[in-house]
């Protein structure tokens, strides 16, 4: 399938480093909401946008790869893969997420992105990659409970008409911990992590767009105000890194280890919200943040526990 010399961190690996890198992967993912928004607000539309993210980072990837010698054999199995996962790893959250933050406060979305843990959960138990837990059936009712508080109650988003595009953005934890789960499973042996990375993002590109073009969408680079170029490309900069991050994790942790990312992002989301935007949430807000953490926690505990290196 592949034949690579390529640059991995040792397995097995030291659960402290293993929290470094979800400490870093979690940074660069809480900016992204601000950057996304910063790329919209200078007319950059989600489609044209997402497009120059996904190629971006796709081809970024396959440089890394590339060099450090890696060779790809094409087979059905390995297109199977990089489809499914370029669909509901790539194209899908990515879209969702850069029009969710046109229309809902970062903080918000990044309060969103805490269900993946709960959802992956969901997803390895419908799919018998993880056994019942009582603990971890309750953490994943929390988490639903979390997501009600940010939906029901008229006073926790800054204007009702919002609940719409928050139910939208719900797409796009739903399509990253469905993606996590087979992404872990599915994986072709010997595939490295640069070049999964990079057939993921390059398919979902390639996805997009015609979906870009036909909207008129599509965006030309460098045509943009400075400052929605600067978010864009620091946006993709940030996505290579986080890609190798990402399947570092999942094949030295799991996808289960990996949700708890979703800790650190949301915090980082929500302080780069209020620092860029002045944003302001609710208490509603807070509430159901602290409400999914909790869920996360009783969803993550025992995997944790039983995986350590």
């Amino acid at each position: 399938m592949l034949h690579a010399m390529s640059f991995a961190f040792p397995s097995p690996m030291p659960r402290g480093g293993l929290l470094g890198l979800l400490l870093v992967l979690g940074v660069i993912w809480g900016g992204t909401f601000s950057l996304a928004r910063t790329g919209a607000q200078a007319g950059i539309g989600p489609l044209g946008y997402g497009f120059w993210f996904l190629f971006g980072v796709g081809i970024g990837c396959l440089v890394m790869a590339l060099v450090q010698g890696a060779r790809l054999v094409p087979s059905r199995g390995l297109l199977r893969f990089a489809l499914i996962g370029g669909t509901f790893g790539g194209a899908i959250p990515s879209l969702v997420m850069f029009t969710s933050v046109r229309h809902i406060p970062t903080g918000i979305m990044a309060v969103i992105i805490t269900l993946a843990p709960v959802i992956t959960y969901a997803t390895a138990l419908a799919a018998r990659h993880e056994r019942f837990v009582p603990l971890r059936a309750l953490g994943m009712m929390a988490g639903l409970g979390g997501a009600a508080l940010i939906v029901l109650p008229r006073s926790s988003l800054p204007d009702p008409s919002l609940i719409g595009w928050v139910l939208f953005a719900f797409l796009t934890p739903t399509a990253h911990g469905m993606s996590s789960v087979y992404a872990a499973r599915a994986r072709p042996p010997g595939l490295d992590s640069w070049m999964n990375g990079a057939l993921f993002q390059l398919v979902a590109a390639a996805l997009v767009l015609p979906f870009a073009i036909a909207a008129g969408q599509f965006h030309v680079p460098f045509t943009a105000p400075l400052a929605g170029e600067l978010a864009l490309w620091a946006h993709v900069l940030g996505g290579i890194v986080s890609q190798f991050l990402m399947f570092e994790i999942l094949r030295l942790a799991g996808a289960v280890f990996l949700s708890q990312v979703a800790y650190l992002v949301t915090l980082a989301g929500i302080f780069w919200g209020w620092l860029l935007f002045a944003e302001r949430l609710s208490g509603w807000i807070w509430l159901a943040a602290a409400v999914i953490a909790g869920g996360v926690v009783l969803v993550t505990r025992s995997q944790v526990r039983g995986r350590r290196p």
